[in-house]
């Protein structure tokens, strides 16, 4: 989110926020009802959607549940408002987060489903990573192996190829833990150790939370494997590190896991220093679900002690938080229709005016500079032919391209110069137009080809030719760090389609292919199947 056009004063406030969050809660919360309180005067959206995100956020890490919910269920309208979508899908996933604490797993799977489909909207990848991660673990923990791993999988292969982020490491802990904990649950125990030799390499690395959680994980393997004594060096140093400096609901699910396995093995006072302090957290959060989780590990342990009256005291305690639970959920539906409703009112205007404009692109199927397809007939003609390459179950391609550094081209050469540059790349296109090849304009750089009736030696070449031509044309592009001269990145992926695709799906991955190009190499192609394996590049 850029402020470049705010006063002095607004930015001073942005910063403060931004250098004070997760350090100094008091802080923030002041600089975000500063930020608040000029954004009412001025009636400005993205200036309310930003106090309140990180008002929110502040609260989640609190573990102040109520003031998150009260404050992210504000900032999704007016985020939404400006337009600020990774915002949006962060904001849902927070929301999913603590709906998934709060014991309701159907909210949580909606929001998540809904923040994921912000991200494949706008090509957030980022948080797509972050919300395929938390998907996984809804998965997990509802004892979905199968689907939980798909997830998984499907972050660690973006992840492998993201070694310079600054997060890299974190997300390479929480996919480890994680297949581990599937792989432990199929009995797949070598697997499991894989991960823990990866986890190793990471430990150094990462932040205390993080720390117990793959803490957690290798004391749940070493038990497993019958390896007592790492088993308990695991335990003891859990112990160790445990404190009310934690966000109850990132850990929770890790410390509840260790406290089942302490209940098993009748390590009692371990048991009963963690169960102290998760009680505490889970008080101060104010999250039942969580309260009513910890009660029944007390329950379990006096059952097995045949501690009969501490047992039928907490059974009603219990029950008095099963009713809470109730009140609980009606709540969170309410929240989350709340949020719907606020949704519909803040984006009817914009709607209408947006279903205006269509009405009037709609009329013309070509865009005006290059006279290809447009986004709408581009539209018609994929559905169409996706279709067709199905009921034949025949292969189906698209590819996205773009110019590569074609803003550094458009700020140094001027506007002008950038339409002539796409007009070029347009005119290399329409050469290949033809009975098994159509091609659009996606938008601004970006151009779509779509293959049909074609093997995917087919396609490649056909994309390497037009690679290719435009080097042939040598238009000069002394600001490009690739070539000096105008260059094209390519991203295409090649597959038959089955019953549970859309044609969609191929442009997504077509994306997740040029996105993987573009991180490693300009003016290069990358090829692939829906499942994401990529099978040819131009390296």
């Amino acid at each position: 989110m850029e402020f470049g056009e705010y006063s002095g004063a607004v930015n001073a406030w942005v910063n403060e926020v931004l250098r004070n969050r997760g350090v100094n809660a008091e802080l923030t919360l002041k600089y975000c009802r500063d930020i608040e309180q000029y954004a009412e005067k001025t009636d400005d959206p993205k200036l309310m959607g930003f106090a309140y995100y990180y008002s929110g956020e502040t609260y989640y890490i609190l573990n102040d549940a109520g003031g998150l919910f009260r404050c992210i269920t504000k900032a999704i309208s007016y985020l939404d408002q400006a337009k600020q979508w990774d915002m949006v899908a962060r904001s849902y996933n927070i929301m999913a987060i603590t709906s998934q604490s709060r014991g309701n797993a159907l909210i949580a799977m909606d929001y998540y489903l809904t923040g994921l489909g912000y991200c494949r909207k706008y090509r957030l990848y980022a948080e797509e990573n972050i919300i395929n991660l938390n998907l996984g673990s809804l998965y997990l923990v509802n004892g979905q192996w199968s689907e939980a791993q798909k997830y998984f999988e499907k972050l660690a292969y973006y992840v492998r190829d993201e070694k310079t982020t600054e997060n890299y490491y974190s997300l390479m802990s929480c996919v480890a833990v994680s297949l581990g904990r599937c792989f432990l649950q199929r009995e797949q125990f070598e697997r499991a150790q894989q991960k823990i030799e990866c986890l190793d390499q990471c430990m150094g690395r990462l932040e205390k939370p993080e720390q117990i959680a793959v803490l957690c994980f290798k004391t749940e393997f070493y038990h497993r494997a019958g390896r007592v004594t790492l088993r308990d060096e695991c335990i003891h140093k859990i112990h160790g590190m445990m404190d009310m400096d934690m966000a109850v609901m990132d850990l929770f699910e890790d410390i509840y896991g260790l406290c089942e396995l302490l209940l098993e093995i009748d390590n009692e006072n371990v048991f009963w220093d963690i169960i102290d302090i998760l009680e505490k957290l889970t008080k101060n959060a104010n999250i039942v679900n969580l309260q009513r989780r910890i009660i029944s590990l007390k329950i379990n342990y006096y059952r097995r002690h045949d501690d009969e009256e501490s047992y039928l005291a907490l059974a009603g305690t219990y029950y008095e938080l099963t009713e809470a639970m109730e009140r609980e959920n009606h709540y969170m539906v309410a929240n989350m229709l709340a949020v719907r409703s606020s949704l519909e009112q803040a984006n009817a205007k914009r709607r209408e005016i947006e279903k205006a404009n269509e009405q009037l692109l709609e009329k013309s199927e070509t865009d005006p500079l290059t006279h290809l397809a447009n986004r709408f007939r581009l539209n018609d003609y994929s559905e169409q032919t996706f279709e067709e390459a199905l009921a034949a179950e025949e292969p189906f391609a698209v590819e996205i391209l773009d110019i590569d550094y074609f803003k550094e081209y458009n700020d140094n050469y001027g506007h002008q110069a950038g339409d002539v540059c796409i007009l070029a790349i347009a005119e290399e296109l329409q050469k290949m137009q033809g009975e098994r090849i159509f091609c659009a304009r996606y938008g601004g750089d970006e151009f779509i080809i779509i293959y049909k009736q074609m093997t995917e030696e087919e396609v490649f070449a056909e994309a390497g030719g037009l690679r290719e031509r435009i080097l042939a044309r040598r238009i000069t592009h002394a600001y490009s760090k690739a070539l000096p001269v105008v260059t094209i990145s390519q991203g295409i992926c090649w597959d038959i389609p089955g019953e549970e695709n859309r044609s969609w799906d191929f442009l997504h991955a077509a994306d997740a292919m040029l996105y993987r190009v573009k991180k490693r190499s300009r003016n290069n192609i990358s090829m692939g199947r829906l499942d994401g394996y990529e099978t040819k590049s131009g390296d």
